[in-house]
Parts: structure tokens; sequence; C-alpha cells
């Protein structure tokens, strides 16, 4: 007997916590097998921690942030962890992005057919990963997105030959940033005299603030505010990436719930329009030999 799985395609460790936190300590709890392919270990990445020895720590960054990535996961709940090995690309135009190693280097099929791979071991009914700007337009997210696509396709596909046999995903979202709220919690931070982290260079009208897509656009709207404080704590575990007195941690868990309380997708597979989903297994039926918690 099969169970239900939902998969998170992600390109760091953090990344699982930082966008994904919420939807993953949700469907968790809710039961439902949740699993985390991580596609680099994040090499070039900062070392904020105060117990480490930057000098000494840079080297085993990658190493270290395994560690990190995995205690996230049992904090949040996740299953099956999986991880790529392609090397950290680097913030787009630095000189990381010219590694051969480099996710943002590696042969689109290569990638693809390894995520196919995992698709087809881990049988995920929804995936979830990048959107084709990688929000910020980080290499390793941009890249991200065209593998899992193309890793999906391949996992379908007969004709792509493996140790395991095709397998179609019901549903691939793509994460979206939303920023309609920007503005109120920007005001939140300063009518408290709190440290107003991303919001610090940005006008109040909310100017300057990356924008994604509006929350009618998206196909999927998933309140996420109960596992707000399971989110933060996995991104405590991250402990080279977020510093203890990042505003990440230290904000008012009103405020931090406030700011990440929705998680928002645009639907890449199927391609028919279908009214927005508050909950990304709504609709589904089990498939046969398949456990269906709730």
């Amino acid at each position: 007997m099969s169970e239900l799985t939902l998969l998170a395609i992600r390109p760091h460790p953090d990344d699982e916590s930082s966008g994904t936190g919420g939807i993953l300590a949700r469907y968790a709890q809710r039961g439902v097998r949740v699993g985390v392919l991580t596609c680099t270990l994040g090499e070039e990445g900062e070392i904020n921690d105060p117990d480490l020895d930057p000098v000494e720590a840079q080297p085993r960054l990658g190493q270290i942030r395994e560690q990190e990535l995995r205690a996230a996961c049992g904090i949040l709940g996740v299953s099956e962890l999986r991880l790529l090995g392609y090397r950290d690309s680097g913030m787009a135009g630095t000189p990381a992005n010219n590694h051969p190693a480099a996710f943002c280097n590696a042969p689109l099929d290569e990638a693809a057919g390894r995520i196919a791979s995992v698709i087809r071991e881990l049988r995920p009914r929804v995936i979830i990963t990048e959107n084709e700007r990688g929000t910020y337009g980080h290499p390793d997210h941009v890249r991200c997105h065209y593998a899992a696509v193309r890793g999906a396709e391949l996992a379908a596909s007969a004709t792509y030959v493996d140790s395991s046999a095709p397998w179609q995903v019901d549903r691939l979202y793509a994460l979206e940033m939303v920023t309609e709220g920007a503005a109120r919690v920007r005001q939140m931070l300063i009518d408290e005299h709190l440290d107003l982290g991303w919001f610090a260079e940005r006008e109040p009208s909310g100017e300057g603030v990356p924008r994604g897509i509006n929350s009618a656009d998206a196909d999927a709207a998933v309140d996420v505010s109960a596992y707000a404080g399971t989110m933060r704590q996995a991104l405590a575990a991250h402990r080279t990436q977020i510093a203890p007195d990042s505003f990440l941690l230290t904000w008012p868990l009103r405020i931090f719930t406030e700011m990440f309380r929705t998680a928002y997708f645009r639907r890449l597979l199927p391609s028919t329009p279908e009214p927005q989903k508050h909950d990304l297994l709504e609709g589904l039926s089990p498939r046969p030999g398949e456990a269906f918690s709730d």
C-alpha cells in the first residue's frame, strides 16, 4: 500500500523552510507523506552561526548545510529527503556561476533525469517547485524550475527508461510571491519600533518590494498560519544562513504569521483552468493501492 505524497523540489538547504515550510508542516501534520528534493548543498551561502569560525567552516559549508537541512526537515515532519548534490551556483553575476559543477551549468536533461528518478521512486501526487523567474532571479532557482518541469515530463514518459515504472504527477505547482499586504506588515513593524528586515529600504506604499503575482491570480492560496511557529523553528535550524538576531527569528510571532500566513501557487500541470483552490490536494481521489489520509 503506497501513501499519498507531496514533494517539494527546491534549490538550496533552507529553501524548504523559507518558502515552503508552512506548506510542508501543514501536510505532514495532516498525515500526508511529505518529501523534499534539494538540488544543491548551498556551498556559496553565508556563515552567520556565531559558534563557527567562517574561515575554518567555509570549505565544509556544504556538509554543514546538509546537517542543518536534515534538522529542519525533522522539525517540519518531512519523511523523505533526497539530495541531487549539484554545486551551488551563487548569485547571478558572481564567479561561482562559472564553476563546472554548478547546478546552473548542468545539462537540463541530465538534471531532469535525476529528478525524474526521484519522482518515480516517491510517486508524488503533487509537486511544488520554483517559478520560471526564480522569484528573485537566482540561477539555481531558475534552473530548479526548468529541471523540475522537465523531470515531471520525463517521469511520466514511457520512452524515458530507468529502473522504475513511469509515474504521472497529478499537479505541479510553482511557488509564487504575493506582496499585496507588504505595506500593512511594514506599518505594523514601524508602529512597534521593530527591525524592518526586508522592508528597511522600501517605501511605506510598498514600492520597491519585489513583485510576484496578485493574490487573485494564484491557482492555489493555502492558509498556513497555524504552522508559522513550526516554520520559524525550521528556519532557526539553518544557523549558517539565519543569524540568531535575524528579524525572521525576532519578530513577534503574530507579525511573522501575518507575513507568511498564506502560501500562493500557480499551477503548471495540468494547464486547464480551474477555480482557485485552498488545498493542494483538493479533489484528488485515491489511486489503486494508495492509502489516503485526511
